[in-house]
């Protein structure tokens, strides 16, 4: 019969809901409760299932509860901070039963209807199926066999003097085989470093314990997942042959020494930005083959039509090309080429006297 133990008392549990807490109504009081905070509902096949009952903080084998449990045979609850202990191998008149192999197979499946249940490498403990005890697994492992030295000491003749180890690895918790004779999770035959998940069952000899550990977080369904970087911007196009861009690099502009002409020599004129350069003034007569053959005549720009035809529609004219200082560079250009033949004149003159 499964009954509840508090305080080294035990409570038979009967068929149908079990109150536990405090109060008129509570079949079975936990500490100074005032109200029923769990009910222990035990049904005809002999399995019981524990719920809420109010809003407190109730944890079975350290993890809270959030829905209805199953409770298997050695399960710790807590309750308002009282440890509560549900066993199922105790009758009524005080003798006790062993469950079987079978059953305890049969207990696991049943309260494992999923997959199994990965757990991280902490948390870890394993529980007695025959007396509830609870041995916490330490960091460097926990050992079962018959020798006295064992963490668990199994004394049977079946078992090794170090049987088998349960040690944390990366994912988890592991269960060594260091015997002859084998260790059985869940009935089947374990081999050694296989993982644990929780709720497994270790069989050592004759004795059963069940393994608890701290459940691995699972990503939850349905998460976004993580943004994608943007693309990368596409290059701006090259533009057409013959289209004039709206920026201009700057031009290294170069500033001429000045030049003092002589007096015979006339001054040049500076030609407005608008109109064609004026030509210099034409050397002496006896000067000139040799200015025409030393100096480059000026290219002259091509005449561009008063007006556009009619058929054609009109087009505005393009901005003139300016420097970085705001100089239209065709203006630079004709100071440029009348400077040169300034001083190409003067050493002309200079050489006929």
């Amino acid at each position: 019969m499964p009954v509840i133990k508090i305080n080294g008392q035990q409570f038979v549990l009967q068929p149908g809901q079990n109150r536990l807490g405090g109060g008129t109504t509570a079949d079975v009081t936990i500490g100074d409760a005032q109200d029923v905070l769990a009910i222990v509902e035990l049904g005809a096949d002999g399995r019981a299932t524990i719920r809420k009952a109010g809003n407190d903080n109730i944890r079975v084998n350290g993890t809270a509860l959030a829905q209805p449990t199953p409770l298997i045979h050695g399960d710790k609850v807590e309750i308002a901070g009282n440890e509560v202990f549900f066993a199922d191998d105790v009758k009524q008149g005080g003798s006790t039963q062993f469950v079987s192999a079978a059953d305890v197979a049969a207990i696991a499946n049943a309260k494992r209807s999923g997959p199994a249940r990965g757990t991280l490498n902490t948390g870890g403990r394993l529980v007695s199926l025959v007396d509830g005890k609870e041995y916490p697994i330490p960091d460097a492992g926990i050992t079962i066999g018959r020798d006295a030295s064992a963490d668990i000491v199994v004394a049977q003749t079946a078992v090794s003097r170090r049987h088998a180890q349960v040690i944390p690895s990366g994912g988890g918790y592991v269960v060594n085989d260091l015997s002859t004779n084998g260790v059985y999770v869940n009935g089947e035959k374990a081999a050694s470093g296989q993982t644990l998940s929780r709720s497994d069952v270790i069989r050592v000899g004759t004795e059963e314990f069940r393994f608890y550990a701290d459940l691995a977080t699972a990503a939850k369904p349905g998460a976004a997942p993580a943004a994608a970087p943007p693309p990368p911007k596409p290059a701006a196009p090259a533009a057409p042959a013959g289209e004039a861009t709206s920026r201009v690099p700057s031009m290294p502009v170069t500033t001429l020494p000045p030049v003092t002409l002589p007096p015979a020599a006339p001054a040049a004129a500076k030609p407005p930005a608008s109109q064609a350069p004026a030509k210099p003034a034409a050397p002496p007569a006896a000067a000139r083959p040799a200015a025409a053959a030393s100096a480059p005549k000026a290219p002259t720009p091509p005449a561009r039509p008063a007006t556009p035809p009619p058929s054609a529609p009109a087009k505005p004219a393009p901005a003139p090309v300016t420097t970085k200082t705001g100089v239209p560079v065709r203006t630079v250009v004709l100071i440029v080429i009348v400077a040169v033949l300034a001083v190409a004149a003067y050493f002309i003159l200079a050489a006929a006297k």
